[in-house]
């Protein structure tokens, strides 16, 4: 056999546990994480839900949560995050099933203090793959839900804590001007 064909043929691995195992890609694991972990949690708090969206209705007022994956990924890297928004019951336009749209701000899991972490990696959100240990990955989502954003968005039930919560220099003008207003305007006119 000469020196190229030698390079080129297949050759069978050394060691068979250094072959790759069949597993689940990171779309499996994420879907995995959404129905087994992420939708009881939410409906535990309350919120109601339709594929990747949950709200939850306070009096006049309601909270809205959406996962949003990334056009770039693949069935084994899967990019996410949530989108989250307050907003007034009589600004739904679809009965009782709002919409990320009919809420006043539009924040993401930063707003909330999450910090970069394995899994979190800020601007693309949450991270999951092929390789990904879905216990720890899960682990490290609920407890940026439990401890960070459930409590904070859980809280956001009348126009104080929504005020207060929404205080930054983008967010709190539009909140408060909306709130006077009785419905969604966040156009501001200097």
């Amino acid at each position: 056999m000469d020196f190229l064909s030698n390079l080129f043929r297949l050759k069978p691995s050394i060691d068979p546990t250094l072959q790759a195992a069949p597993g689940r890609s990171g779309k499996e694991k994420q879907l995995t994480f959404i129905r087994d972990s992420l939708k009881p949690l939410l409906k535990a708090e309350g919120y109601k839900t339709a594929g990747n969206k949950w709200w939850k209705f306070n009096g006049s007022f309601f909270n809205f949560i959406e996962l949003q994956n990334f056009s770039w990924n693949s069935m084994n890297s899967v990019d996410f995050c949530f989108n989250f928004t307050t907003g007034l019951t009589t600004d739904i336009k679809n009965g009782n099933k709002p919409t990320i749209h009919d809420g006043i701000p539009h924040i993401r899991e930063s707003y909330f203090e999450v910090k970069k972490n394995e899994y979190w990696k800020g601007a693309n959100g949450y991270h999951i793959d092929d390789i990904t240990d879905l216990d720890r990955f899960t682990k490290q989502i609920i407890a940026d839900f439990e401890l960070l954003i459930l409590p904070k968005f859980n809280s956001l039930t009348n126009k104080e804590s929504i005020v207060d919560f929404y205080s930054d220099e983008f967010w709190a003008p539009r909140i408060k001007q909306s709130l006077a207003l009785g419905y969604k305007d966040v156009r501001m006119d200097n």
